[in-house]
């Protein structure tokens, strides 16, 4: 956005990057957006409102910082595992098989897990969910 930057170090260094700041107007107190003086081909700072002016302080009025680091909670889900909207895998996302529980062997079935005592089959049947 319209911004005009403030030099955060003393001397020319060039290696830190300066600090956008928003400038804002001593009347109004609204944005102030850069503007160029044709005329006297300088930068300037002017009020949309009340169309008060003054020079930039520097020629920067803009900057696209990408961070490379990458922060250490991305891709972090803890609370998937609570999230009532989030059924079961059908499928292994990664190789497409059917999963099935690595202790007995069960199959999952949607959002339900069979239940292996064979007093269940017959409310499994009376739902429409086959046993496997």
């Amino acid at each position: 956005m319209s911004a005009s930057p403030a030099a955060s170090s003393t001397g020319g260094d060039k290696s830190n990057v300066d600090q956008i700041h928003f400038k804002f107007c001593r009347e109004c107190s609204n944005l102030l957006y850069p503007k160029e003086d044709r005329v006297n081909n300088r930068l300037m700072f002017t009020c949309r409102t009340c169309h008060v002016s003054e020079p930039a302080t520097s020629p920067c009025v803009y900057q696209n910082r990408l961070n490379l680091q990458v922060g250490d909670t991305a891709g972090v889900t803890q609370d998937v595992a609570s999230d009532p909207t989030v059924g079961i895998p059908e499928f292994c996302t990664f190789c497409g098989e059917e999963i099935a529980c690595s202790d007995c062997g069960t199959r999952a079935y949607g959002p339900f897990v069979d239940d292996p005592s064979p007093d269940s089959e017959e409310d499994e049947e009376a739902d429409g969910v086959m046993p496997s």
